[in-house]
């Protein structure tokens, strides 16, 4: 008999995801991994660590077009390496893909640089905020959340209404660009962004905390998209958050739990070291 293809039956194939990082440490894998272990589950995904490659990639237009582009450090911020990045626009421009910028870039970017790449990506009011731990809350108004169709905000595994996180937040964000904003109920001085703002003879202005975004997913052009997760710690919430960026299904992804370490001082050594169980 002859095999006939049942496209009724046929699988959807998965997105494809790029993941850039011309700055590689294997040091930085196990924070990275927590993303990209799930990430693999739900997308095809490929890793580039040479600019030469990567240019490559994004030239080659007879080949199915990444739905996401991943960068794991900061080297594509410098301004020496923003002619590539010049590609990588164009290249999202071209094909309605998100670049997402995650991993240890917020760890490591310098402010004055950040503010220099979103300049040329046509979101000169984006800039780099303050750097605090917060408890953060979605905007369930915000674009790509409002109208979403590839995750449920209801699903109690999905994305969190609201969690703590150490952040890098981006200022000069329109709200409907903010997925996630400090907690502007947070009053505490010493651990949040939202007490710091608010000091001031005129008292509490709820509005100047929520200008800080924690996440945040805004235009390059009319077709391409370009998400910003300033967590440098990759709690388990924020992983999921990456996932939806990128267009994938927070829901039907398994996040391994972060573990706590304990660290010791090794005098020969040194250095702090982590305790072995």
């Amino acid at each position: 008999m002859p095999v006939i293809v049942d496209l009724d039956a046929e699988a959807a194939p998965k997105p494809r995801i790029l993941v850039v990082s011309l700055e590689y440490q294997e040091c930085y894998d196990e924070s990275v991994n927590r993303f990209l272990t799930p990430m693999t589950e739900l997308a095809t995904v490929q890793r580039v660590k040479k600019a030469a490659t990567l240019t490559r990639l994004l030239t080659n237009e007879s080949s199915e077009p990444y739905s996401a582009i991943v960068l794991t450090d900061a080297a594509l911020t410098l301004p020496e390496n923003l002619p590539l990045w010049e590609h990588v626009l164009s290249y999202l421009r071209r094909t309605g893909a998100t670049a997402v910028l995650t991993g240890q870039v917020a760890c490591f970017v310098i402010p004055g640089d950040l503010d220099d790449f979103f300049r040329v990506s046509g979101l000169p009011e984006w800039k780099a905020g303050m750097y605090q731990r917060n408890i953060v809350v979605m905007n369930e108004q915000a674009d790509g959340i409002r109208d979403a169709t590839h995750f449920d905000i209801g699903d109690k595994n999905g994305l969190k209404a609201a969690y703590s996180v150490k952040s890098l937040c981006l200022s000069g964000v329109k709200s409907e660009h903010r997925w996630y904003v400090p907690d502007a109920t947070q009053e505490d001085p010493n651990l949040n962004i939202a007490a710091r703002l608010t000091r001031s003879p005129e008292g509490r202005d709820p509005e100047r905390v929520r200008q800080q975004a924690a996440v945040a997913y805004g235009p390059v052009g009319e077709k391409g998209r370009i998400g910003w997760v300033g967590d440098i710690n990759t709690e388990d919430p924020s992983v999921k958050v990456i996932l939806a960026l990128c267009g994938l299904d927070p829901a039907k992804a398994h996040v391994e739990p972060l573990k706590p370490r304990g660290l010791r001082f090794d005098a020969a050594q040194g250095r702090f070291v982590e305790i072995e169980d």
